[in-house]
């Protein structure tokens, strides 16, 4: 893409979004089975299945979406590299989604059984006590967001949220490959896919984004951040 010969705008402050460390999903993965790989649309759990245990991704990306009763889906993760997979489904016992490859990812499992066996002063009892706290703080900060955003700052957020998320894995956090497609986003932002196309191409008229197919590039991470600040009662 030409934008990569422009000069990208860094942002002076970023809102603060953490994956877990490389050291901390290795205290993890000490219990781990070895790694397996699946296709493309690929079922790793189904909403409803029996927890057997938690699942770290080392590569590619996964949504996990939940049916109402009302029969309406709403995805509610993307999982990207060193995220785990199944801390929402400890309580119930369940697997409170279905979770679905978006592309060909690499995963090892957990058995949990393996966790519980472990003395409670254990470090990896407390790197899992980390993981549920994180995942809590995930949870409450993209509920405040929907409630309290207007579209255009949903999708700046989201946007930048996935430009932390790669900074921290060591990519780019201006060249982001997004492989899920408008439609899983605008479902995962609670938007109709119309309104996420429409603010996407104002954002690129507005030479704060670039966009080629799966490849996004965030030109202005400083004035995206602004949008992302936005309230509906501001």
């Amino acid at each position: 893409m030409d934008v990569l010969r422009k000069v990208v705008k860094q942002p002076q402050q970023e809102e603060a979004f953490h994956s877990p460390s490389l050291s901390e999903v290795e205290a993890l993965s000490i219990l781990s089975q070895p790694f397996f790989t699946l296709r493309k649309k690929s079922i790793l759990v189904n909403q409803g299945d029996p927890f057997h245990g938690l699942y770290i991704v080392h590569c590619g990306m996964l949504k996990q979406s939940h049916q109402h009763k009302d029969g309406t889906k709403l995805l509610t993760h993307f999982y990207l590299p060193r995220d785990v997979i199944g801390l929402d489904a400890i309580g119930d016992r369940t697997y409170t989604g279905t979770v679905t490859t978006i592309e060909t990812s690499s995963l090892c499992l957990i058995p949990f059984s393996q966790i519980e066996d472990l003395p409670t002063t254990d470090a990896i009892h407390m790197q899992l006590l980390r993981c549920l706290s994180n995942a809590a703080h995930y949870g409450h900060t993209r509920l405040r967001k929907i409630l309290s955003q207007p579209s255009e700052a949903r999708v700046a957020s989201f946007l930048l949220t996935m430009s932390h998320k790669y900074r921290e894995l060591g990519y780019s956090s201006n060249f982001l490959r997004l492989p899920m497609s408008k439609q899983e986003i605008a479902n995962y932002l609670c938007m109709a896919p119309e309104t996420v196309s429409r603010i996407i191409s104002q954002l690129q008229q507005r030479g704060l984004l670039s966009v080629n197919g799966h490849e996004y590039c965030i030109v202005n991470q400083e004035g995206m951040a602004r949008i992302s600040e936005h309230t509906k009662y501001a």
